[in-house]
């Protein structure tokens, strides 16, 4: 992994980076319609299942980086 100058935590960095799995699930959703579209209905539907989970990636990372948790229990500590 990459230093990032400024000190930013591994946190801070993927919470920047978190779009990247809506792009995936954007760039595989429309090779699955241009694969459907020339008539290679088993490929769109391969692509459309990988277009899902990127998608699902997206939401299950953002839902962390929300949380503020890279792992663990996904609890939040006392005050």
């Amino acid at each position: 992994m990459a230093c990032v100058a400024g000190g930013a935590s591994h946190k801070k960095v993927s919470r920047n980076f978190n779009w990247i799995w809506y792009l995936g699930a954007a760039v595989w959703f429309l090779n699955a319609a241009l694969a459907m579209r020339h008539g290679n209905l088993r490929m769109g539907l391969a692509n459309a299942a990988i277009s899902a989970v990127f998608l699902a990636a997206g939401i299950f990372f953002g839902r962390m980086a929300k949380r503020g948790t890279g792992g663990g229990n996904g609890r939040r500590p006392l005050e």
